[in-house]
């Protein structure tokens, strides 16, 4: 006969690291996956229908009370729904000034969305995009 081990109760995270625990609404999240997905493939096609998978995702999300990732949250307008992909639904620019950021600015209601640039966390004495880090020498 098989040792079996004590007896968890459904749901429960195993002891290691064996499995991650399981994700409550699963498939919940793979249906605002698949709409958010829906709307990036359809954006060239047809903005409208893109607008209209974006609100039944967030409609969805609040109903169900789903918190959604800062990424998706960004990339739709609170306003009107549309996505604001650079080019394709929305406008682009860097501002400078003490600290610089992105502005993103809705083709479709004109809302703008203001976010700081995040900047680099680099070890020091690792490469940078120009070149190698510069030496310091004492002065």
């Amino acid at each position: 006969m098989r040792n079996v081990g004590p007896a968890q109760p459904e749901g429960a995270r195993p002891i290691g690291n064996s499995m991650a625990a399981p994700v409550r609404d699963r498939e919940a999240l793979q249906r605002l996956n698949f709409l958010f997905q829906a709307a990036h493939w359809v954006l060239p096609h047809s903005p409208a229908l893109a607008r209209f998978y974006c609100s039944t995702q967030r409609g969805a999300a609040r109903r169900l009370v789903l918190r959604m990732a800062p990424s998706v949250k960004r990339a739709v307008c609170r306003r009107c729904c549309s996505l604001l992909l650079p080019g394709a639904g929305g406008y682009l620019r860097l501002r400078g000034g003490g600290q610089p950021r992105r502005v993103l600015r809705c083709r479709c209601c004109g809302r703008c969305r203001r976010y700081l640039c995040q900047q680099e966390l680099r070890p020091p004495g690792q490469a940078t995009p120009a070149g190698p880090a510069p030496e310091h020498s004492p002065a």
